[in-house]
């Protein structure tokens, strides 16, 4: 099986909302940090690097997350051109989450 980053049939990647930090509100992923990695029509498709990796990102109603930041341009562009790597996304959400406690 080869990767192919989330390039599956639907899944937008022009969208201004990839690379967005958003907390799930719903589901049993509530609570988690993840990370907007793909649009389609109703849904957005997001990631953590972790307990949901790029390869398979999980499907979200946009009413199931809280969108709380945006990535830097340069991550924002390696997400939505598919070089992103699920160690590039655990560690900008541990910057994130490093940034917001202190």
């Amino acid at each position: 099986m080869s990767k192919d980053n989330g390039k599956r049939a639907g899944i937008m990647r022009d969208d201004s909302r990839i690379g967005s930090v958003c907390v799930s509100l719903a589901g049993h992923d509530a609570g988690l940090i993840l990370v907007i990695v793909g649009v389609s029509d109703d849904k957005v498709f997001v990631a953590d690097g972790k307990t949901r990796k790029l390869l398979y990102p999980k499907p979200k109603k946009t009413k199931h997350i809280s969108i709380l930041s945006r990535l830097s341009q340069e991550v924002c562009e390696k997400i939505a051109g598919g070089e992103a790597t699920d160690s590039l996304l655990r560690r900008e959400i541990d910057r994130f989450i490093g940034e917001r406690l202190n």
